[in-house]
């Protein structure tokens, strides 16, 4: 290891803060939107650098993202490697880290520094699990020094001390304390896992390392004095005593492994019909010619855990601004529903969920939140216009890399079917018609029994459902011009085979006066026109009146 020098005049920073450049190959545009959470100037100019445009806006402000950004871990893998050179006199730690002391070996530790990819999912205020995907890797640092006992050669026994060896023996990963992965000596370590078990399984992730060190010990005893008292013979020892310590941190995650299921149609016009549904929380899902997108948009910050190093030696501490910059995705709701796009495209029929109070972010996060109840959903129904019916359903998680992709003929298949809704006369008076409904499959003719199934029939107003014949007849009070029914179908995932609504309208036998007032309502555009054609032939003389001149 390389030496470092220990400067103690060092000071601690007013405030610590995020880099001012970019770095580990992460592109400009999105470098300055990376650092939510920290010092934000003003937006008019005043106080902004001059830098391009983007730079400036992740000066001002905090910028979220539509899905969890690839750059966080882009930054931690090359952010992790900054830790800072180290020797055998020195031990580099984060403040918050759990230091342990032996005889020899002094300010242990293992710290997590990221497990990704994850996404802390702040769904409350009392729940905000940090989701891992299935496969990942823990990065994390660990250090210590060694105290090396000062040489004793006073007397007739003399002691002589030097440090032989010492080194980062293992590194560990275990999973619910089993152990996962086992790796070389590291001052950090990155170390892959799987998780087993169900998606939505609560895992305690733990760093260990074991750390060794062995000395020389060697003792001078003197056996024989002359007569001035001096030693004349020295007889030695030499010994190698050794130290293990083996320290661990952990984190508490939880498995995010998003898997769909639900119900497929065709319309009969060649629409898509699709009902999704999933397993934990979720971005959307896509279709042919849009998309559904959920509640969810996301920022990334940096751990302020890691804004300091403190630097132990024998002269004591000292703490500095840390090379360390460790970021972390988080997910917050900003919608209160999911929305569809484009809405030409993409219609929602239904959300299947549970209404949500929304969290609030960190003080120092300044993004726009919810203040209103949204809704946690785990089920969406849409129809979307297409010509082409998916041979895969995508979704997109919360932790970036996590998708669901699953064949369409997976899904459960209903039928969709148009429906054929007729309206009769049965009987009318000055006062009240009699109608009858009649309902059927328009490709069969099967009747359309609505008191069996979701879906009713609407008659002028009022609910009715139709009976084992596909039909209903009622009474209303006779209303001017004429009578309108419809159809209004169930769900068809919930009630296959489907159907789509339809219509029809009825025009009623009116009174004398009625009969009278139609006959006007027509006969005084089809007068005026006749008198138009009459004025027309005076003047041109075509020779057009009466219109009938030819007949």
């Amino acid at each position: 290891m390389t030496a470092v020098l220990v400067a103690s005049t060092a000071v601690v920073p007013v405030g610590a803060h995020p880099p001012n450049s970019t770095d580990h190959g992460v592109p400009e545009e999105t470098f300055h939107k990376l650092w939510s959470g920290d010092q934000d100037g003003a937006t008019d100019g005043a106080n902004l650098s001059n830098g391009s445009a983007v730079e400036q806006l992740g000066e001002g402000t905090d910028v979220p993202f539509d899905s969890p950004p690839e750059a966080v871990e882009q930054w931690n893998r090359g952010d992790h490697q900054e830790f800072p050179a180290t020797n055998s006199s020195v031990s580099i730690h984060p403040p918050d880290a759990d230091l342990s002391s032996g005889r020899f070996i002094k300010e242990a530790y293992a710290e997590v520094f990221a497990a990704q990819p994850s996404t802390r999912a702040r769904l409350s205020s009392s729940r905000q699990p940090l989701y891992v995907a299935p496969n990942g890797t823990l990065r994390g640092t660990v250090d210590y020094r060694v105290a090396v006992p000062r040489d004793d050669t006073s007397g007739d026994r003399r002691v002589y001390w030097s440090l032989e060896s010492h080194q980062v023996e293992e590194t560990k990963l275990l999973v619910d304390g089993d152990e996962e992965t086992t790796a070389g000596g590291s001052h950090t370590p990155a170390l892959s896992y799987t998780l087993d078990g169900y998606a939505g399984e609560e895992h305690r992730l733990t760093l260990q390392a074991n750390i060794s060190v062995r000395l020389r010990k060697e003792v001078e005893v003197c056996t024989v004095h002359n007569d001035e008292g001096d030693c004349t013979n020295w007889e030695s020892s030499v010994s190698y005593p050794t130290e293990n310590v083996s320290v661990t941190d952990s984190i508490e995650v939880t498995k995010y492994n998003l898997a769909v299921s639900g119900f497929i149609a065709e319309y009969p016009n060649g629409d898509l019909g699709l009902v999704v549904y999933k397993n934990q929380p979720w971005l959307g899902y896509q279709l042919p010619n849009g998309d559904v997108r959920g509640v969810w948009r996301f920022y990334s910050a940096r751990d302020k855990d890691w804004d300091t190093l403190v630097y132990s030696s024998d002269d004591g501490e000292r703490t500095a601004h840390s090379p360390l910059h460790p970021l972390q995705v988080n997910a917050y709701p900003i919608e209160t529903g999911p929305t569809p796009s484009p809405r030409r495209n993409v219609t929602i029929l239904d959300v299947y969920g549970t209404s949500t109070s929304p969290p609030t972010l960190p003080s120092d996060v300044h993004l726009d939140i919810l203040t209103e109840p949204y809704t946690a959903s785990y089920g969406i129904a849409t129809r979307a216009t297409t010509d082409e019916q998916p041979e895969t359903v995508r979704a997109w998680g919360l932790v970036r890399g996590v998708e669901a992709k699953r064949p369409a003929d997976e899904f459960a298949r209903i039928q969709i079917y148009e429906s054929d809704l007729t309206l009769e006369v049965v009987n009318q008076t000055e006062d009240s018609v009699t109608v009858r409904v009649t309902l059927q499959n328009a490709d069969t003719g099967a009747p359309i029994n609505t008191d069996e199934r979701d879906g009713y029939v609407v008659v002028d107003g009022q609910r009715l459902n139709t009976t084992g014949n596909g039909t209903v007849t009622t009474t209303l009070e006779r209303p001017p011009g004429g009578v309108s029914a419809r159809y209004e179908p169930g769900h068809w995932w919930l009630n296959p085979p489907g159907y789509t609504g339809d219509s029809d309208t009825v025009l009623l036998q009116g009174t004398v006066l009625q009969i009278l007032s139609m006959l006007f309502r027509i006969g005084v555009p089809v007068s005026l026109f006749l008198l138009a054609v009459f004025f027309v032939d005076r003047i041109t003389g075509w020779r057009i009146w009466p219109p009938w001149r030819s007949l």
